[in-house]
């Protein structure tokens, strides 16, 4: 799974405006956690949502709730009762958890459908095999069937 992040965040206001808050290094942590944010909601197929639970569990900072608060208070989170959403989470191409299990869905069956044809095609071969093997061969060691079927297709082309 592929999260999308838009390049213009790098220089972009809100991220300044959070990194303002949160003070030293205050861009670079602000532009992690959103980016760890994101990557999370993909991976769980959230929709953006992103639970405080979760939020607080994220290591790669020393005070996430800190973080989040300032990316909330720079518009670039919105607050919920249960955690956070990502701003325009989906308006940036990032996938909706629906779309997502409908093509996984989708995926599998194509590949259940594929592993089915597969087998049925060996099958197949198989049994050709063990009733060449019973075939009357000629001199050259080829059954008298696979001779005229050869000879079939040369008349024909």
């Amino acid at each position: 799974m592929w999260a999308r992040l838009d390049e213009e965040l790098l220089d972009h206001p809100k991220l300044f405006a959070a990194g303002d808050v949160i003070g030293r290094n205050g861009p670079a942590l602000a532009l992690a956690l959103y980016s760890i944010g994101l990557l999370w909601a993909n991976k769980h197929l959230s929709d953006g949502h992103l639970p405080h639970a979760v939020v607080r569990s994220f290591r790669h900072v020393t005070d996430p709730i800190a973080i989040a608060q300032a990316l909330v208070q720079a518009g670039l989170w919105e607050p919920r009762e249960t955690g956070f959403v990502i701003h325009d989470y989906a308006d940036y191409g990032n996938p909706n958890a629906a779309t997502v299990k409908a093509y996984r869905a989708r995926e599998r069956e194509r590949k259940q459908r594929g592993r089915a044809r597969r087998k049925a095609h060996q099958a197949a071969q198989q049994v050709r095999a063990m009733s060449q093997a019973d075939a009357p061969r000629t001199r050259r060691g080829v059954s008298a069937d696979a001779l005229r079927a050869d000879r079939a297709r040369n008349v024909e082309s």
